[in-house]
């Protein structure tokens, strides 16, 4: 029986990415357990790129935009697991979890900071990709993504800024209502 064929190029990690309804922890780990294996591993020949590649210029740009939209995806996985350890709404009655939450709140800001350095390389791959004018290539949805950073319409600082807001509020919160 013939083995089978070792994962080693940027383009067959990223295609290990899945995307659940329902996510839970294991699932968005395992997401970021590829996509950093992608996010260092070569990339494949340009044969096999995701789309028809024919000149360098062409494969530079699908180069800067497969690398930002791999460290987009970063982004909102550690976004997403961040958000699975933060606590939206204090009550009364959860005093018996406080300590619980503070360290939960620790969790998430250290995942949401990762998540916007993964923003900040997002921003300087677009830019890269930005700079090979004159071809479009057919993955409509990078382009979009590059289209939508240029113009400030997608912006991971202000959803993680209001994330790391909301962790603030709910720390002052515990603290008025149950002291250090």
């Amino acid at each position: 029986k013939p083995l089978r064929n070792k994962i080693r190029y940027k383009e067959e990690f990223f295609r290990l990415y899945n995307q659940w309804l329902y996510s839970d922890l294991d699932s968005i780990s395992r997401n970021i357990y590829f996509l950093e294996l992608a996010y260092v591993v070569p990339f494949d020949h340009p044969i096999k790129a995701l789309v028809p590649i024919t000149n360098e210029t062409q494969y530079e740009r699908y180069k800067n935009l497969l690398m930002m939209h791999i460290t987009l995806m970063l982004a909102q996985e550690y976004i997403n697991y961040g958000y699975m350890y933060m606590k939206e709404n204090i009550y009364f009655f959860n005093e018996e979890f406080k300590k619980d939450y503070l360290e939960g709140y620790e969790i998430a800001e250290f995942y949401f900071n990762s998540a916007r350095k993964y923003w900040k390389e997002a921003i300087d791959f677009a830019s890269k990709a930005d700079s090979y004018k004159g071809y479009r290539l057919p993955l409509e949805f990078m382009e979009d993504e590059l289209y939508r950073i240029k113009t400030y319409d997608l912006n991971y600082d202000k959803v993680i800024d209001n994330l790391l807001f909301r962790i603030n509020r709910n720390r002052e919160e515990i603290k008025k209502r149950w002291g250090e």
